[in-house]
This record gives C-alpha cells, structure tokens and sequence, in this order.
C-alpha cells in the first residue's frame, strides 16, 4: 500500500492504513482492559532509491549528503548524523551491513550537566581527607507529546495571504494544542512516568518540574515539550550516567505507560518488527561525567540495498533502502483517521528532503558524469 510520495520516491508503509487503525482499536482494547493508559504505536514508511554513483566519491559519503539537506530543511536542536560502514572492495564499494542515521530531532531523551555549585555547598569530608567539593550532577528530560503542523500562508486560488494573517493563524494553531486535552493527558502521563524513572537514580525528593506542557515552534510543527530535572550526586558509591540510562531507556515518550506492559503490548501490535534505529537515542557520554542523549526521531535510516542490477548498472547506479520511523501516543480519546495523520505529519518533512536528495543528486551527478564525459572526448 502506497502511503505517501513526492515526485518519483514512493513510500510503502510495514502496516497498512486500514491496519494502522486495527492497531489502534486494540490499543483502545487494551486501555479498556487496564492493561495500559498509553501507547505508543509506531509504523515504518519505506522507499528503495537509485541514483548514479558519483565518479569520484565513495559510496559511503551519500548519506551524509541528505543530512545536510535535512538540517536545512528541518533544523532541530538535536540533530546527529552517524554513518557506519566497511569498506569491501573497491574504494566506491561498502559492504552491505552499511547503516547510515541522518536525525533532526527535536527531542531530548536525557541530559546530565555539571550543576553550579557555591565552594561551599555540600561538601564531604573524612577523618583522614580535608573538605573535599562533592560533585554534583543536573539530569534532565524533555519528553514530547503533542503535535501540530504550523500554518505556513498555503492561502486558496493562489493568493498570497499577508505576513500577519500568517502569524495570527499559526499561533492560533500553537494555542489549540496547548489547551488540547488529548495532548496534555499524553503529555502529563510521560512526565509521570519520567519523574518515576529519574526518582530511581536521582536524589531523593530533587526530581521536579519547571516546565509543564510548554510550547516549542520548529520549522514545520509545534511541539509540547515538558521539562523533568533531578539531581544525581556524582560520589563514586553513588549513581552515574550508565545508571541513568539503565533506569530510563528506552525513552517514556516512545513507549507508553506503564512502560514494561506497553511494551509487551507493542511488541504484538508492530508484529515483532524491530524499530531498528528510530525511537532509541543518539549521543554522546563524557569522561567528565555528563552526557546528552536525543530521541531518534524525524529521521531517515538508510542502508545498501540488496536489489540486482545488470553488469553495467552495477557500475553506474548505487541503490539505498530509506526508512522512516513514524507514530503517535493512542490514549482513551485518540481517533484513529486523526492518529493516522499525525503519523504521515511526522514524517513528512524527512520523505519532502529524501525526495529533494534524490532529484538534486541525481541531477548533479548526470551532469558531473556528462561533464566528465565531455572532457574525455576532447
């Protein structure tokens, strides 16, 4: 079942529409029965795309390509790009394991920073050692839920509505999701669950929350994104970043709550497909201490495909597999056309940018070729 496309790269959805509603009753089943209040579930949207191999650059460099174009067309405060590879052959060739991540996130899974301290504040000491500053960490979630494509003057009959009308009609936009029910109970349920996950690790009665259901604007979407924060004493008997991230992946806002249940439940309703990539997270761990991680969302995974081409397609094309992780929390009062439009939603600025990736490049290197060409005959 063809979901989605933009000019020549069609995306095929793992489930259909019609069973990506089945889903969602089941889900709705299953808050009935308590066995869940939230559920996060989750489909992938996939393409196979050929482009002319470039002359003169390894394969392995493509993707790195899109994400450029990714972080232009969505810029978000979590971005990543991770491409791994081997090289098995030729220096154009990769081998099939292959695995590029080209993220523009615009959610923080966990952060741990050093917190400000006085000299004076929470010191240790021991009858052989002087007063010694005992370190002290912030841990930090900002978990989404809740989302709604901005109003961009789209206008009718091709009249070009004015700046104002623009921005009068977005921020109606942004204020409808902040007052939405449905999105604050989402919302409010992944802060209940993030505060119980970080109570696990951080200092007891430290986790709090200074921003509740706040309202975040991209370049396509506005987001409600709520702020968790606890402290974590960094003493070596206590708690570290790896215990963080033991107590808290995967990530509440992908799952549901209760997390362990849920994800017995979705583990069923997405028929053991993996996620791959998409909806884990992507970051880094300091020797210092810290680390930030995001959500692998509004991305695209990409890796070789396996697809056969004759002798001299082998030599000229490259094929990749594109997918795109893509979802949405069901709760008591999701409906199921609206669940499934907010999914396409998610996903549609990274299918706009793969399509313009392929156009562009296939473009370039036909001419790149053709110029190549030209230079030979001479």
């Amino acid at each position: 079942n063809c979901e989605a496309d933009y000019d020549d790269v069609v995306f095929f959805a793992n489930r259909s529409k019609a069973q990506y509603q089945m889903d969602i009753s089941r889900s709705h089943e299953e808050i009935r029965n308590g066995e869940s209040y939230e559920l996060c579930v989750t489909n992938q949207l996939e393409a196979e795309i050929t482009l002319p191999k470039h002359s003169t650059k390894a394969r392995h460099e493509s993707p790195f390509e899109l994400y450029k174009l990714l972080r232009k067309e969505n810029p978000a405060p979590f971005s990543a790009f991770m491409n791994l590879y081997e090289e098995d052959g030729p220096k154009s060739e990769i081998s099939s394991s292959a695995l590029s991540i080209c993220c523009s996130s615009p959610e923080r899974f966990i952060s741990v920073k050093k917190a400000q301290m006085s000299p004076h504040d929470n010191q240790v000491t021991s009858l052989d050692k002087p007063l010694l500053p005992k370190r002290q960490f912030v841990v930090e979630s900002k978990p989404i839920k809740g989302t709604a494509a901005r109003y961009t003057g789209a206008g009718s009959n091709g009249v070009e509505e004015s700046p104002e009308l623009v921005k009068r009609v977005d921020s109606q936009i942004a204020a409808n999701l902040r007052e939405s029910v449905k999105d604050r109970a989402e919302n409010l349920m992944i802060v209940d669950l993030l505060r119980n996950d970080l109570g696990r690790v951080c200092r007891v009665g430290s986790v709090h929350v200074p921003k509740l259901m706040h309202i975040e604007s991209y370049a396509t979407v506005h987001q409600m994104v709520s702020t968790i924060r606890g402290t974590l004493d960094g003493d070596i008997a206590t708690k570290n970043v790896i215990d963080v991230i033991e107590a808290c992946f995967p990530g509440g806002s992908m799952t549901g709550a209760p997390k362990q249940r849920t994800m017995e439940i979705l583990e069923e309703i997405e028929e053991g497909v993996s996620r791959g990539p998409y909806s884990g997270c992507l970051g880094y761990i300091s020797l210092n201490g810290c680390m930030d991680m995001n959500i692998v969302i509004r991305s695209a995974i990409l890796t070789q495909s396996k697809k056969d081409h004759s002798d001299e397609e082998e030599t000229t094309m490259e094929t990749w597999k594109a997918s795109i992780g893509c979802g949405g929390a069901i709760t008591a009062l999701s409906n199921s056309d609206d669940e499934y439009e907010e999914m396409l939603l998610k996903s549609r600025v990274v299918r706009r940018t793969i399509s313009d990736w392929v156009a562009q490049t296939a473009a370039e290197r036909t001419q790149h070729l053709q110029c190549t060409d030209d230079v030979v005959v001479r």
